[in-house]
């Protein structure tokens, strides 16, 4: 089952990645093996299947960074800390913004490939703080 995750506390977003805390990481773990499970058992030949790295990795200093998707149709809702929409904010690679994340880790299976992993699908996200994004008006 998948599972909604809000970061407690707020993390940095810089274009795609951020620094999650080890609590969330084990959390993180867990649910990829469940999600691995289920993308194996609909494989033709499951043996056969690569596993992708998980969409997360050890950096120095003992810290986890995490690399995060979302759809361009369907970007990550973004709110400020009254949880008002802020519908002129955006995403970018060059966004770096102080925020609660709201994701999902999900599953896939490329047929073609015979290969399975997950990735860490970014829903929403509370703004704490905007270091710079292109097209945040407060900025002007």
């Amino acid at each position: 089952m998948r599972q909604v995750i809000i970061t407690k506390e707020p993390v940095t977003l810089i274009g795609n990645s951020a620094i999650l805390p080890k609590d969330l990481v084990k959390r993180l773990e867990d649910g990829r093996n469940d999600e691995l499970k289920h993308q194996l058992a609909k494989a033709r030949n499951p043996d056969a299947c690569k596993i992708n790295p998980a969409p997360w990795h050890l950096i120095e200093g003992n810290r986890v960074q995490a690399v995060f998707s979302w759809n361009e149709e369907k970007a990550p809702e973004i709110v400020d800390q009254n949880y008002k929409a802020l519908t002129d904010q955006k995403l970018s690679i060059d966004s770096k913004i102080t925020a609660k994340l709201i994701f999902v880790q999900t599953g896939y299976l490329l047929k073609d490939k015979e290969m399975v992993g997950t990735r860490l699908s970014l829903k929403g996200l509370q703004v704490i703080h905007d270091e710079g994004t292109n097209n945040n008006p407060q900025k002007d």
